[in-house]
């Protein structure tokens, strides 16, 4: 699959993903989506540099930050992710959904 099939099916997956965030209530913002191939903040290799990667910030009611229960919605996003197809989940990056690419997820 080229590049630009994978990041097209992301794009897809990713608005999966987004509605199902919407179906179970929470609020969100997205995060740390692209960035630049010189981005110093990042894996080197990072999914995001060739935009498979996206990161999820999910609010309580009243735009409280963090979520009380993070850690439990990011566990069933990312049981809904490994559904779609998604890379496996980083268990220190919880926030983080992506496409594999060459290796890193």
């Amino acid at each position: 699959m080229t590049l630009g099939e994978k990041r097209r099916r992301f794009s897809k997956m990713l608005a999966l993903l987004l509605h199902y965030i919407e179906f179970l209530g929470v609020d969100y913002a997205l995060d740390q989506g692209k960035r630049c191939k010189d981005c110093h903040n990042t894996h080197p290799r990072s999914t995001h540099k060739v935009g498979l990667g996206q990161d999820i910030i999910l609010y309580a009611p009243g735009g409280i930050y963090p979520h009380p229960t993070e850690k439990q919605i990011h566990t069933s996003l990312h049981d809904f992710w490994d559904l779609l197809g998604g890379a496996k989940r980083i268990a220190a990056d919880l926030n983080h959904y992506s496409l594999e690419h060459n290796g890193v997820r």
